[in-house]
């Protein structure tokens, strides 16, 4: 599971971090929430930066006590014995998606809430939403590869008999 945002959704109510700290710390605080609401208020947007759970996530590889590991279904799990609180993963994240805890100094990625985030069921304009990322159907992308290299060699031959008739052989 993966949470999606639509931007131009989202009011900046900040509803959102609300949900996720209370969730997280039964309090609540924008600076321990799990996703932050951006504002550009020379353009007039507002948008919830939220993880987006990478393939191969750089706050993970940036690591260098080895306090974080990728989950299977791509949360990042922080080992709190190993991280020293360096902030190295939050300069990692491309997106923004990572904070350091105010008190712990501990790493803050979302953890989708155990399948029911609290941040989706607390926004009220749908800016939040939650899917299912398509997993590759294996056997569908060999037979598509076989077919598009058929293709491609059927191309190939008949590019090089063109060339060749147009050089003078055969």
């Amino acid at each position: 599971m993966q949470l999606k945002v639509a931007p131009q959704l989202c009011t900046g109510c900040r509803m959102c971090e609300m949900e996720c700290s209370h969730a997280h710390e039964k309090r609540f605080g924008t600076s321990i929430s799990r996703v932050r609401v951006s504002k550009l208020e020379d353009i007039g947007i507002d948008y919830p930066v939220v993880c987006l759970q990478c393939g191969k996530a750089k706050c993970v590889a940036a690591c260098h006590e080895d306090a974080l590991r990728q989950a299977e279904i791509g949360i990042i799990v922080v080992d709190a014995a190993r991280c020293t609180g360096c902030g190295d993963c939050v300069e990692a994240c491309l997106f923004g998606a990572v904070n350091l805890h105010p008190v712990t100094g501990l790493p803050l990625f979302c953890d989708l809430c155990d399948g029911s985030p609290a941040c989706v069921a607390g926004c009220p304009t749908g800016a939040l939403t939650c899917f299912e990322p398509r997993r590759p159907d294996r056997e569908r992308m060999r037979r598509l590869l076989a077919v598009a290299q058929g293709r491609r060699d059927a191309y190939a031959e008949k590019a090089t008999r063109a060339l060749v008739k147009k050089w003078g052989g055969e």
